[in-house]
């Protein structure tokens, strides 16, 4: 078994006490179960060399706090600890409701429990989420939401994410999918119980906390994969994924798309056995893309856009959300998308530690795109004669400019220009038909950018 460290990041508007408790504010809270490399730690970072009982003692935590009410959607769970705490907040009075996967062995719960538990049916799908709601309709709301089951794997070998989250308004939107799946509002759940396709999208999906962007989507109803590719084809300047099992046409096609736009690609998946794996495919297109070979799962499903670029839209995608038809389709999914730089920071972090466990030749390359920035400046975005370009220094050597239509192609060159003595240039765009273009820049010494406009 590995050393496991978690990795907690505190986005807190409040004055904090010793032990970083909060007093009233709304927070997050991000746990990884794997450490992140010294190397790509930073002042935002905090690392807890502990290993697997922190997860659960935070957990624990959450279900002793609560006063009122916990409901709690779990896939999969053999932790004892954890349902003799939920058996204990139903006898000091707290209303316990917990759904289920019917086809998954759930050890822990096939014992004597003193709340009610619904075995989700979702068709052909399963009942894949896994998230803790505690005390919805009060101020000291707060839930869970991750990719670990509640297994002893889950907390301590694999590469698992888990966010706490404090936020009434987020509460109650996930107490609606869970009392939509539960079919009351009650202790007891209604005859008429609703998963996988026979859901409907009734929750809202914006929300801000802690002055953070965040969307809410719950699958198949919210058609999620949908809302990941429009942030994927957002993406200026990098993406990064760590995906448990992808099998996604839409999605996999949408990342070599990007990668031939000139977007800096990396990826981990996991669970590439089966013949509907994405892979293959995306290594063949070009896209850097690793196989998890490890015994220990990467059971992440998260990705991260743009996570150094505050010009851009920096986003965590994270949640329980496979990057499958299943999950899409099928399956009872919940998945965040996160706005926001330290955030998306954070986790990239955690995907280059993940990274570099696997290739660790490459790590000086991680380290030399996102350290060693070429800052630029393109304008205007919309253009009809002119793309003015603005560098912050002059480059080490010549550069080369490439334009790339929608379906990237290159339409346009310019190589081997020497920049010697002004950091202004143009380059001229008349002679392109009107459309939506991707202007990419490359220096001697392997650095890059890329940005859209738009032809008028």
């Amino acid at each position: 078994m590995k050393n496991n460290f978690f990795i907690l990041i505190f986005l807190i508007f409040n004055t904090l006490d010793g032990s970083g408790q909060n007093f009233g504010s709304d927070y997050i809270e991000v746990y990884f179960t794997q450490s992140i490399t010294q190397r790509y730690q930073s002042e935002s970072n905090y690392p807890y060399k502990t290993g697997g009982p922190i997860l659960k003692e935070r957990i624990l935590r959450q279900i002793n706090e609560a006063k009122n009410t916990i409901d709690l959607c779990m896939y999969n769970n053999s932790d004892n600890n954890i349902v003799n705490a939920l058996k204990s907040a139903q006898t000091r009075g707290v209303r316990v409701r917990y759904i289920a996967d019917q086809e998954t062995s759930n050890s822990a719960i096939n014992g004597s429990v003193n709340f009610k538990i619904l075995y989700a049916n979702p068709g052909e799908g399963i009942m894949h989420s896994k998230f803790i709601i505690a005390d919805a309709n009060t101020t000291d709301a707060n839930l869970m939401i991750g990719s670990s089951n509640f297994t002893n794997n889950g907390f301590n070998d694999d590469a698992n994410n888990i966010l706490f989250i404090k936020n009434t308004d987020l509460a109650q939107a996930f107490t609606i999918e869970f009392e939509e799946m539960w079919d009351s509002s009650g202790p007891i759940p209604g005859n008429n119980p609703k998963s996988g396709e026979d859901k409907t999208d009734n929750t809202p999906h914006h929300f801000m906390i802690a002055g953070i962007p965040i969307e809410l989507y719950f699958s198949p109803s919210d058609h999620t994969e949908e809302h990941i590719d429009e942030i994927l084809l957002s993406a200026q300047f990098n993406i990064r994924f760590a995906i448990y099992t992808f099998t996604s046409d839409l999605l996999s096609s949408r990342i070599v798309q990007k990668k031939n736009e000139g977007i800096l690609v990396r990826g981990i998946t996991d669970n590439n056995d089966g013949s509907f794996g994405k892979l293959l495919y995306m290594q063949q297109n070009g896209v850097d893309v690793l196989d998890h070979t490890p015994s220990s799962l990467l059971h992440h499903k998260y990705a991260v856009i743009d996570a150094e670029y505050a010009d851009s839209d920096p986003v965590v995608i994270t949640g329980s959300h496979n990057w499958t038809y299943s999950a899409n389709n099928i399956n009872d999914e919940t998945t965040l998308f996160i706005h926001d730089m330290n955030l998306a920071k954070l986790y990239a972090a955690e995907f280059n530690s993940r990274y570099c466990e696997l290739a660790p030749w490459d790590c000086n390359l991680i380290a030399t795109h996102e350290q060693e920035q070429l800052e630029m400046k393109m304008f205007p975005s919309l253009a009809a004669d002119y793309v003015h370009i603005e560098l912050d220094r002059i480059p080490n050597g010549p550069i080369s400019i490439i334009v790339y239509n929608e379906a990237g192609l290159p339409v346009l060159f310019k190589k081997n220009e020497n920049i010697t003595q002004s950091l202004n240039f143009e380059i001229d765009i008349k002679a392109l038909p009107k459309g939506i273009y991707f202007i990419k820049l490359l220096t001697s010494d392997k650095f890059e950018k890329t940005q859209k406009i738009i032809k008028l």
